[in-house]
């Protein structure tokens, strides 16, 4: 009665064995030794904690994960911190370099206090196999430096999320001159009101669209605007990537759904002529 109980144990420890295998054969997530961490620069402490590097099917090439602490030992809130990495082969020779970036954006890190950071899923090609990480700290932006930005809410009206006072001013003082632009694969269209009726309407309907949820949604080659003239002759613009706000801070671009877009969209459409 042994015998069956031994091979069912033989056979167990096969599988195992083989699924051990294919998981490394695969890239099961191996450590990268980790340098020159914890790295500081204008009272900022940047500490890579967890580095690895899983070798994908498609030759010389990984995936890298990152993860760690920034620290600001200052008295004063941090908003903005690159970051180096220096990827390095076993005989410590460096074949890849980059940044990351940590941007608070809306809200500084405060004085004397941590956050966390991780940078995941970053592929490249690799011609020596990645045996190290060295991280450093590039530059340091204060809120004095680069003040904190109110980004756009869900809920909130267009025109007054963007942070721009004449257009969160626009039915007090509308433009003299409202352009709708819409460019898709190329073929480049606008509408331009400038008086009247028209002009009224449109800024109307403008005024009743809403920020939705933040989406992860991109579309290539559908970069659309609305643009606005003021009486004083500057500029503002609302950017869209195909019926999306596109809104970027501190050079971080951010992708919002639209509500109550279409009445808007078709009613500007109607007057769409071919760009010259």
């Amino acid at each position: 009665m042994r015998k069956p109980i031994q091979h069912l144990f033989l056979r167990i420890t096969v599988l195992l064995l083989t699924a051990v295998l294919l998981l490394t054969l695969a890239g099961c997530s191996p450590s990268l030794k980790i340098e020159g961490s914890p790295a500081s620069k204008d009272n900022v402490t940047v500490t890579l904690e967890k580095a690895t590097a899983v070798k994908k099917s498609d030759p010389d090439r990984y995936e890298y994960a990152f993860s760690g602490i920034i620290e600001n030992n200052s008295d004063e809130g941090v908003m903005k911190v690159v970051y180096s990495l220096s990827l390095r082969d076993k005989n410590g020779e460096e074949f890849r370099a980059f940044s990351g970036v940590y941007d608070g954006e809306d809200t500084a890190i405060p004085p004397h206090s941590k956050v966390e950071f991780s940078l995941d899923g970053a592929r490249w090609g690799a011609q020596d196999v990645p045996a190290s990480v060295a991280v450093g700290v590039s530059s340091v932006s204060t809120e004095t430096q680069l003040p904190p930005v109110r980004l756009p809410q869900p809920g909130d009206y267009l025109y007054l999320a963007l942070n721009d006072e004449k257009l969160a001013n626009i039915k007090e003082k509308p433009p003299v001159e409202f352009s709708f632009y819409v460019d898709q694969g190329g073929y480049g269209r606008t509408a331009t009101f400038r008086t009247g009726p028209l002009l009224d309407r449109a800024v109307e309907l403008f005024c009743n669209i809403r920020v939705g949820e933040e989406t992860g949604e991109y579309v290539t080659d559908n970069y659309n605007w609305i643009g606005f003239v003021w009486e004083d002759g500057t500029e503002s613009s609302v950017s869209l990537n195909l019926k999306n706000l596109e809104y970027s801070a501190h050079n971080m671009p951010h992708i919002y759904a639209l509500k109550d877009l279409d009445e808007f969209w078709n009613y500007a459409s109607d007057y769409l002529i071919e760009v010259q």
